[in-house]
């Protein structure tokens, strides 16, 4: 099994987002409402994406010595690391904020850069997942969740370059106040083409901007830790100083983040009312008491209910507090004009209005004498 693959059938236990959720909910409108919010995060992608993951991250790494020239003087070209699975992310931007500053799901990423190609032709592996990840006491993060996957565009191909945003919508993919949302690549190691696995060219040099990584074949899927502690020439944790993730993250709250997520509301199937009554008739004894059907979803279930004719004259009301979740006869007296009626039209149409809360469900019922 070469590099590639053996990535890439890892990569089936990482577990990525839940893709047997309905297509509907990713789909759904989003509502208006006044909780609703979209906002976004990281690097503002206000520069071209001059650096790669091949030679450009902070591993000692291995050196190799070519004659001099004028753009390697000393004769060094590239510190090599392992070309394994790789998560970047920034920790601090000169501009912007690299962590998310509220709970929500990321409706779309942007990423600028593209996948650089190998010079001898063998086209690169250019799947990537984006992940939240939780910052860790001392440093470094733990992976929670990953997205479904995604392709880079490759440099030179139909124009692509360290300038071209691609824009991409996990399926959700939520994040909590204060994460990092990183780029996952799958390494895409092949001897000698791409020995440090593909160059993603998708870092800017940003003054004052900080970029960690963490290489690890495997060691980047959910629930692993990357910490900050957990170092070595070729692989785990580098920080990358005045280095700049180019990830741009659109995040979506309240009802503009699915249900899925914390704190999200989309999808929701409309809620219930507190009450509910059901078209009925319904007798008056002797004693002018009608006994009304209502069925309670609520604890408490305080409320009133009135009887009037439509018009807003009342014919009866009582106050209740009813059992949640059992169908409950309510009696209220009414009138003797109410009565007056029933007998000259051998009963009546009357409105039952029942109010819990701020919510009043109000239904026709007949009304007669039994």
């Amino acid at each position: 099994m070469s590099t590639r693959t053996l990535s890439s059938s890892l990569r089936r236990f990482r577990a990525p987002l839940v893709l047997a959720i309905a297509a509907a909910l990713l789909c759904a409108p989003l509502a208006g409402s006044s909780d609703a919010k979209v906002t976004s995060f990281g690097s503002p992608l206000s520069e071209p994406a001059t650096l790669n993951t091949g030679v450009d991250l902070g591993y000692t790494g291995t050196n190799t010595d070519v004659p001099a020239s004028p753009e390697a003087p000393t004769g060094v070209v590239h510190t090599y690391h392992f070309g394994a699975d790789t998560a970047l992310w920034n920790i601090g931007l000169a501009n912007g904020d690299a962590q998310a500053p509220a709970t929500g799901q990321a409706l779309k990423i942007s990423v600028e850069g593209c996948a650089e190609p190998a010079s001898d032709g063998t086209p690169p592996l250019t799947q990537i997942h984006f992940q939240d990840l939780s910052p860790l006491p001392g440093g470094g993060a733990k992976v929670n969740i990953t997205s479904q996957a995604f392709n880079v565009p490759v440099c030179g191909a139909g124009g692509a370059s360290g300038s071209t945003v691609s824009t991409y919508e996990p399926i959700n993919l939520c994040v909590s106040a204060g994460d990092y949302v990183d780029l996952n690549d799958e390494g895409g190691f092949v001897g000698h083409s791409y020995q440090n696995g593909v160059p993603f060219r998708v870092i800017g040099r940003t003054s004052g901007s900080k970029m960690a990584s963490f290489i690890r074949g495997g060691g980047t899927n959910n629930g692993d830790t990357l910490s900050s502690s957990d170092t070595s020439a070729m692989d785990g944790y580098a920080n990358n100083a005045n280095e700049e993730l180019l990830l741009r993250v659109t995040l979506g709250t309240g009802a503009d983040a699915t249900h899925i997520c914390p704190g999200g509301k989309a999808g929701l199937p409309p809620a219930l009312a507190p009450i509910r009554v059901s078209p009925q008739t319904d007798g008056v004894n002797h004693a002018r008491v009608v006994a009304v059907a209502l069925f309670c979803r609520v604890t408490p279930c305080k409320g009133t209910a009135t009887i009037t004719d439509g018009s807003g004259k009342t014919f009866g009301r009582t106050g209740f507090n009813l059992t949640a979740g059992k169908t409950m006869h309510l009696p209220i007296r009414v009138r003797p004009a109410l009565v007056s009626l029933i007998r000259r039209n051998h009963g009546v149409s009357a409105t039952l209005d029942a109010s819990v809360g701020s919510t009043t469900i109000t239904q026709k019922i007949g009304i007669k004498i039994f």
